[in-house]
């Protein structure tokens, strides 16, 4: 039988840095593991389970979308809220969304204000995520050197993804409304890098300056889930593409042909 991710497990081998990654179909079959239980630097694939405790909050009628919170302090980073001076107070529901598809760490860092660290942390115990862990705001260095770091395992970034798939993000249409914001991140560096435009991908991806991660669900004739993170990089180039070689392999895994990979080099500086 072809091993549909060998593309993807022999350049991890060469990868100039630390990498983990897990896979699965929409039952929960693993497709793929290497490092999946080990804890790396989330980046903004923490904005994932953050995103998804607002919303499973609401659906509980702890939080109400329709809030609205100043902007307050910006932050650095990547966001569109940091070159706006003059934004009115936003709903939750558009923090979320700006957290989401173009990953704005001013709209991350006011989700955090209103729902606080240890309800994000709660609910990932709650949906057997022990591991990670939100640990403090974007752009937080004083907290970053006190060493509190967010952190994330591949198997369980993917369960929360398949807990989305599966409709269990508190009801099915609370799942949907979560899936439906994943579905317009922008970022298509990484998983989505060898993929078409028609692809069915809903993601999140995550960037520090040796880390390169991402997290998605490819839909195809099943769904298949993958979460993939990487730390200690010597060379980020090399990262996205063994990420983009990754999602190649998981859109096969959903039953695509997928085009060619292109010759692309993987340097093992």
């Amino acid at each position: 039988m072809e091993d549909v991710f060998g593309p993807a497990r022999a350049r991890l081998a060469t990868l100039p840095g630390e990498a983990g990654a897990y896979a699965c179909d929409e039952d929960g079959r693993e497709l793929f593991g290497e490092g999946a239980n080990e804890l790396f630097p989330s980046a903004s694939v923490i904005k994932l389970p953050l995103v998804m405790t607002l919303y499973a909050d609401a659906a509980r009628g702890l939080a109400d979308l329709d809030e609205r919170v100043e902007v307050g302090t910006r932050v650095d980073g990547s966001g569109v809220l940091r070159h706006m001076r003059d934004a009115a107070p936003m709903s939750l529901r558009d923090y979320a969304m700006l957290a989401v598809i173009v990953s704005d760490n001013t709209a991350t860092n006011r989700l955090i204000d209103r729902i606080g660290t240890e309800r994000v942390n709660e609910r990932m115990r709650e949906w057997g995520c022990p591991l990670s862990r939100l640990e403090r705001r974007m752009y937080d260095f004083e907290a970053a050197r006190a060493g509190r770091e967010n952190v994330m395992t591949p198997r369980e970034t993917a369960s929360l993804l398949l807990r989305l798939v599966r409709g269990e993000c508190e009801d099915r249409a609370t799942s949907d409304a979560v899936l439906a914001i994943l579905a317009q991140c922008q970022d298509r560096t990484m998983l989505r890098r060898y993929l078409p435009y028609t692809a069915i991908v809903a993601n999140k991806t995550g960037t520090l300056d040796e880390s390169r991660n991402d997290a998605a669900i490819i839909r195809g004739e099943r769904a298949v889930v993958v979460a993939a993170f990487t730390k200690e990089l010597r060379d980020t180039e090399a990262a996205v593409s063994w990420l983009g070689v990754l999602g190649w392999c998981a859109y096969r895994a959903a039953g695509f042909a997928g085009d060619p990979l292109p010759p692309e080099l993987v340097r093992t500086a």
